[in-house]
């Protein structure tokens, strides 16, 4: 039995601003391939951060809790499957953040959950970047499986002869390797935005397509920030096509629908605790997996509203290894979500609004807000395994045979998280509430 996992995600940050102040001490040299040069600090990155446990385990905390407090608001009617990428969106605002100032900085900080200040930040980003890196290799391990593979890239899109400030061009080259991809959204704004979305397209497979759809880049548009997460990996116990059988799913509103069942029998963690049941599917290597959670039948809308950080912490914490009969529906999916609702409503508000927002860590001037941000994510589970992609945009303009301890079929509306299991990060999320 064999799963790939791919998940990608994709992360664009439009901001618009005048094209005066800023003193321009860039360095430029010819980088995309698509035909643009980059402007760089002479900076390399910093390969080897100083991160405390304290900060790193800071930052996941943030995370998590911006993930569940998310998580049940980017389906307003309940009825529609869910899929996410909260590091992704936290990754965006990261490459945001340093460039913002006063009150801006503390509403992006407050809805995030960021409690480190922001130089410590940065380097917990890079730190933590790194450790997955060194897990998702994709070599060859002793069992004869491939390590995961993960490939977190940054990016950022400006307007040709636009200034930035060189301290801004330092925090993303020392702690994003990322540099400034010079474009012209004044005079060729269609041909960036195809520039653009052509580079979210070859980082995501070909699975994102569009991700800035028509007019979400506009001749005001001075500055778009992008990061793609690709992640490809093997069950650590794989699962065979000659098991798979058609079953029924009860979905929330109350139908059934049958469709083929993933199944095979494995030790594995798992936990039957108050209101739900758990279970934790190893990728190959053992360093990151999925943790696939079933509320109790007919309770999914309550356990959503009671799944806090300190909720899915008391889960994971109670997990133990059992021998499981486990089945697990094959589904894929698509959803596209317009953020910026979702953040103002949680009081995101002067990032949005001309005159409010203070960007000037940027450019010099106070020109700059958010004007909208997209996310988009694709995701497939069937028995050669899964494939995933998302994306984000930011727009801001101007202005042996074994004892079987139990069985586990996951027939009804569930939860899955994909996440490293030393840090406990959550990479992506979602749910299955109608197949």
């Amino acid at each position: 039995m064999r799963v790939f996992i791919r998940f990608l995600v994709i992360i664009s940050c439009c901001f618009a601003v005048g094209c005066g102040g800023g003193s321009g001490n860039t360095e430029q040299s010819n980088g995309y391939t698509n035909g643009g040069s980059i402007a760089k600090s002479p900076l390399a990155r910093d390969t080897s951060p100083l991160v405390t446990d304290t900060e790193l385990a800071s930052l996941v905390s943030a995370n998590t809790a911006f993930a569940l407090k998310l998580f049940p608001l980017l389906d307003s009617t309940a009825d529609n499957n869910t899929f996410f990428s909260p590091y992704s969106i936290t990754q965006a605002f990261a490459l945001l953040a340093p460039g913002a100032r006063g009150a801006t900085l503390s509403e992006i900080e407050q809805i995030i959950f960021w409690s480190l200040p922001q130089v410590s930040r940065d380097v917990a980003f890079n730190k933590l970047d790194l450790l997955l890196a060194a897990k998702t290799t994709g070599a060859t391990l002793p069992n004869g499986l491939q390590a995961p593979k993960l490939n977190n890239a940054n990016a950022v899109w400006g307007q040709k002869d636009f200034s930035i400030q060189p301290a801004y061009l330092d925090t993303l080259a020392v702690n994003y390797g990322a540099g400034l991809h010079l474009v012209d959204f004044i005079s060729a704004t269609e041909s960036s935005r195809q520039t653009i979305n052509s580079w979210v397209e070859g980082e995501t497979n070909n699975r994102i397509q569009e991700l800035i759809p028509q007019g979400g880049v506009t001749g005001a548009t001075r500055l778009v920030l992008s990061n793609a997460i690709w992640f490809k990996g093997n069950w650590s116990s794989r699962f065979s096509t000659y098991n798979t059988k058609n079953q029924a799913f009860t979905n929330r509103d109350g139908s059934t629908t049958s469709i083929p069942f993933m199944r095979q029998q494995f030790s594995v963690p798992y936990v039957r605790t108050s209101g739900c049941q758990a279970v934790d599917i190893p990728y190959a290597g053992d360093n990151l997996s999925m943790l696939v959670i079933m509320p109790d039948s007919g309770t999914f809308d309550t356990f959503l509203t009671s799944l806090t950080p300190v909720a899915l912490a008391d889960i994971t914490a109670q997990l133990s290894n059992k021998m499981v009969d486990f089945s697990m529906p094959k589904f894929s999916f698509t959803t596209a979500t317009n953020v910026d609702p979702i953040l103002r409503s949680l009081g995101m508000n002067d990032t949005f609004s001309p005159g409010l927002a203070d960007f000037s860590g940027i450019d010099g001037n106070r020109d700059l807000f958010v004007a909208a941000v997209f996310h988009k994510a694709f995701i497939a589970v069937d028995e050669e395994g899964t494939e995933a992609a998302a994306a984000t945009a930011i727009g801001v303009g101007i202005t042996s045979i074994p004892v079987i301890n139990l069985t586990l079929n996951i027939d009804h509306p569930f939860v899955f998280l994909i996440r490293d299991r030393q840090t406990g990060l959550i990479l992506f999320m979602g749910k299955v509430v109608l197949l």
